[in-house]
């Protein structure tokens, strides 16, 4: 006996295909939030870490003294002539009191180091934040690509189902028919190029941010479409907290401290030592001085290497600052270039491609045009779409260029 179907309520239906799915559910992924995943994640963050760890390391070293020796000695004596061995012992302790100048200098040198290491942690950050931003970004273009290239599947499938249907009536030449099926899939291998390009995209994107991002992955957000024009004294100050800059100042600074170090080494250190003597026929306590004489060897050597390496960093600092400057111009300049022409391109260039081939498209169904007359209309909006994307691409490599020198903080937009 077979049993009744239930029947589901019509309003637990509705809540069931109103339910969302899993990926659905899946919150899209923005750049921000894939920029947080990645600084938290890959092995560059902990590089940064480090870094910070060895600046404090570097800083602690410059002032701890130089470890004390002890010396312990023991032997077998007797007197002279006969009798019974006595055990002789004698234990000294000595440290090394570093010159005061020296001690200054050495943990000047210190300071410098560390902060060089700092400024190289902070670098390190920028970068790894600045290729997620780009990373992200060419994710987006590779799909806005995928979607204009189906939707030149679409049309190209549209127009041969039209040029075929017109050449079974008679109304169009088998060639034209031949043509457009040329045409579609011209535009099929676009779109499946695009969908491949796609997957490298994501790729590449999954593998930066380490931790598993969700399967499939859903991300929002777009390209730029243009980008303020930019103020030079606001990016020439932002460029002096630059860690590039900062970086080799730190190390122009740290070898000049290295050289004055070594410079006033000249100046010996005092070595003090307490000690104890149970001998034989004694027992004495006392302390000794010493200091090594610079008379054959004065540190020439280590000052004059000390010194050429102060003169090269010092002249690599300033060379920074210039080679700096100047890419700064040139990505200034890029960026302004870049965004004048994404500009152009979405506000007038795309938007007249678009309408000459609505016209043409128009002109063709009513039989006032030729296929070729639409098919060149076709790959010139089409070409357009693809320049608009690959500027806005630009741009936002062109915005990347400028904030690997004053910061992925700055936005041309604020």
């Amino acid at each position: 006996m077979r049993l009744p179907p239930r029947r589901i309520p019509f309003e637990l239906l509705l809540a069931v295909l109103a339910a969302p799915t899993g990926v659905e559910a899946q919150e899209a992924l923005g750049v921000d939030a894939y920029v947080a995943i990645v600084l938290r994640a890959h092995p560059a963050a902990r590089q940064g870490t480090a870094l910070e760890a060895a600046a404090a390391a570097e800083r602690r070293a410059g002032r701890l003294l130089p470890d004390p020796a002890f010396e312990y000695t023991q032997d077998k004596a007797r007197p002279a002539g006969v009798g019974p061995s006595v055990t002789e012992r004698a234990f000294a302790v000595s440290q090394t009191i570093p010159w005061p100048g020296t001690w200054s200098a050495n943990k000047d040198a210190g300071d410098r180091a560390a902060e060089a290491l700092r400024t190289e942690a902070t670098s390190a950050r920028w970068e790894i934040e600045i290729e997620a931003r780009t990373t992200f970004a060419r994710l987006l273009h590779a799909r806005a690509a995928v979607e204009m290239a189906r939707a030149a599947e679409a049309d190209a499938l549209a127009l041969r189902d039209l040029t075929a249907k017109r050449a079974s009536l008679g109304e169009s030449r088998e060639s034209d028919r031949i043509k457009a099926e040329v045409e579609f899939l011209r535009q099929k291998r676009l779109r499946m190029a695009a969908e491949r390009e796609v997957l490298a995209a994501e790729a590449i994107v999954r593998t930066l941010a380490v931790e598993p991002l969700p399967r499939p992955l859903a991300v929002v957000g777009e390209l730029p479409r243009s980008a303020a024009p930019t103020d030079p004294a606001v990016l020439e100050e932002r460029l002096r907290a630059s860690p590039r800059l900062l970086q080799a100042q730190a190390e122009a600074s740290r070898d000049a401290a290295l050289a004055s170090a070594a410079r006033r080494s000249r100046i010996p250190d005092v070595d003090v030592t307490w000690f104890h003597e149970d001998e034989l026929d004694k027992e004495a306590n006392g302390f000794s001085f010493g200091i090594r004489v610079p008379l054959w060897n004065a540190r020439r050597g280590e000052i004059a290497r000390t010194e050429a390496a102060a003169v090269r960093t010092g002249a690599g600092a300033e060379r920074a600052r210039l080679d700096a400057q100047a890419a700064l111009e040139r990505a200034r300049a890029d960026l302004d270039t870049a965004s004048a022409h994404a500009e152009m391109l979405d506000e007038q260039i795309l938007p007249q491609a678009k309408r000459s081939l609505d016209l043409a498209r128009f002109s063709y169904e009513e039989g006032e045009t030729s296929l070729l007359d639409l098919l060149d209309a076709q790959r010139t909006f089409r070409e357009t779409q693809g320049e608009t994307a690959a500027a806005r691409l630009a741009l936002v490599l062109s915005i990347a260029e400028v904030q690997r020198l004053v910061g992925p903080d700055w936005n041309p937009w604020r």
